[in-house]
């Protein structure tokens, strides 16, 4: 038993290092190249947050930070459903300087009640778009925000006032991060 065990420890480094060596060949799959790059080219994103980003934790205050390099507006319902499960919108986002970089291929959209964080951004693939503004120019990206609470008991969000916000991270070739808020709009949960 004690040698089965041992023999058994030695699978997972060696199906780890056959799935990573699989995956770091360059190309696209099949050997096939890559087509050229565009302003609208799909990239992977890493997933995890940023650092400089500002968090947006369930249950904590929530205030944005003063304006980022995009300036956001958006178009969301101004009601919605108790009980459905999310509201869609689309954001606009402005560039106000020169920016290039990747971006998620939706906005990360949220709600706050009473100064508080009550939904989080609903998760993304790791598929962005790559971007390359000059100032004045705008992009669209559709938005939506989860109706369902951040709570450890989830369920839907209570009916009553929320403001929804946006959140727009460009993730630059090269240097930090670049995130820009939009918002309030104001969402009825009836």
């Amino acid at each position: 038993m004690a040698d089965r065990r041992r023999n058994a420890g030695w699978a997972v480094p060696l199906l780890l290092t056959a799935v990573l060596a699989a995956g770091c060949g360059s190309g696209a799959p099949g050997g096939a190249p890559e087509p050229e790059a565009s302003p609208q080219k799909k990239v992977t994103v890493n997933p995890t947050p940023s650092t400089g980003t500002t968090a947006v934790e369930c249950g904590r205050p929530f205030r944005p930070p003063a304006s980022g390099a995009l300036g956001l507006t958006g178009s969301f319902p101004s009601t919605a459903e108790a009980g459905a499960r999310v509201v869609a919108g689309t954001v606009e986002a402005t560039s106000r300087v020169a920016l290039r970089g990747v971006v998620t291929p939706a906005a990360e959209v949220f709600l706050v009640r009473q100064g508080r964080v009550v939904t989080v951004p609903v998760p993304q693939d790791s598929l962005g778009v790559r971007w390359d503004l000059s100032p004045g120019q705008t992009e669209r990206l559709p938005g939506e925000a989860a109706l369902t609470s951040c709570d450890p008991g989830g369920g839907p969000v209570p009916p009553g006032s929320y403001e929804l916000y946006a959140r727009v991270v460009v993730r630059p070739d090269d240097g930090p991060a670049v995130e820009s808020f939009g918002g309030p709009w104001p969402l009825e949960v009836r």
